[in-house]
């Protein structure tokens, strides 16, 4: 008796579909290289990084699919959004929030974007009366415009006896300290490429020595190319340009990175470095520049973590880090206002 044989056609169609399933599986498995191969070496992995959000996105609608229909192509997806367990700590978290305990110092982060809102309106006043409000006593800002003075800085934020400003003569924006402590040892870190990327100060507290450090690494350049690349003419060279150009200030970031880490490394005293990294926490610039220190969001976040108010709110780029071993997070919030790009980020520390 003959067999039958049932023939199934080649579905080219599903093969595709198959292949972008394991490609986009692998890309998003391997996109923790991110935080430990540097940009100068392959700036590839930042890519992944920076897009992870719609990487795992997409290995979730993958899955769905996948499980729908029964297929064993979902087993992909699936393992792409295991391996990226250590990325969802770092936006999502759940803590107890500490109602009891009195912060020793409220630290308040913040990019102004040269103090400049919607319209291009002054925010500056706005600004010093929302910091005020959160009893703040430790104040960091990034984005600070060249032409505002020591002086004028002062007078608007009065509350705050104690700054320290980096000094811009090319026109750059500028950094800031401010205190209710007194603030000495100031250490300014200069690049080549972006002069006043970091500053360092000594803070007393109760006569003890703590190190402040705020920064403001290599912007992405996002906002100053994304207005020419639906244009009708020459889009593919424009992408391409755009892509060289964020390419090149992974590099920069990264390299900023090296040098912030071996400062911090050397620090006699117990350390809190914040600011505007313009990075996402699967960065090679966040892992390089946290290392055995701690993340105020992963400490004492709750919710959903992000900082940076466009790009669908998927992007947390301003960062809280502490030693651990003198300091502990009670509290983690970010600010409901809307006088920046990015949102101010409020934490409470206790010094053990």
């Amino acid at each position: 008796m003959a067999q039958e044989f049932e023939f199934r056609p080649f579905s080219i169609s599903g093969a595709f579909v198959r292949i972008v399933i394991v490609i986009v599986a692998l890309l998003t498995s391997f996109s923790f290289l991110a935080l430990f191969i540097s940009p100068q070496s392959a700036v590839f992995f930042q890519w992944l990084g920076v897009l992870l959000p719609a990487l795992v996105f997409s290995n979730l609608l993958f899955l769905i699919i996948g499980l729908y229909r029964r297929s064993w192509y979902s087993i992909c997806p699936l393992i792409a959004i295991l391996a990226n367990f250590h990325y969802f700590a770092k936006i999502i978290q759940v803590n107890s929030t500490e109602q009891n305990e009195t912060a020793d110092i409220r630290l308040a982060s913040y990019n102004v974007r040269e103090f400049k809102m919607i319209y291009n309106l002054s925010s500056m006043e706005q600004i010093a009366s929302y910091i005020e409000s959160q009893q703040v006593n430790t104040l960091c800002l990034q984005e600070v415009p060249a032409d505002c003075s020591v002086s004028e800085l002062k007078e608007v934020f009065g509350q705050f006896p104690y700054l320290i400003m980096t000094e811009s003569n090319s026109g750059n924006n500028q950094l800031a300290i401010l205190s209710k402590f007194p603030l000495d040892s100031v250490q300014t870190v200069s690049f080549e490429e972006r002069p006043n990327c970091a500053i360092f100060v000594d803070l007393s507290f109760k006569g003890e020595k703590i190190r402040i450090g705020t920064c403001h690494l290599q912007t992405t350049n996002w906002n100053q190319v994304k207005g020419n690349l639906l244009a009708a003419e020459n889009v593919v060279v424009k992408w391409w340009s755009a892509i060289k150009t964020m390419s090149g200030n992974f590099r920069l970031r990264g390299a900023q990175a090296d040098c912030l880490r071996n400062i911090i490394d050397k620090s006699p005293f117990p350390t809190l470095i914040c600011g505007d990294f313009n990075n996402s926490p699967n960065s090679y610039s966040y892992h390089k520049i946290k290392g055995n220190l701690k993340d105020a969001f992963c400490e004492a976040g709750n919710g959903y973590g992000y900082t940076y108010a466009y790009l669908m709110k998927l992007f947390r780029i301003d960062f809280v880090f502490f030693s651990g071993n003198e300091f502990r997070a009670i509290n983690y919030s970010t600010g409901n206002v809307d006088y920046s790009d990015h949102l101010p980020v409020l934490v409470d520390l206790k010094i053990n």
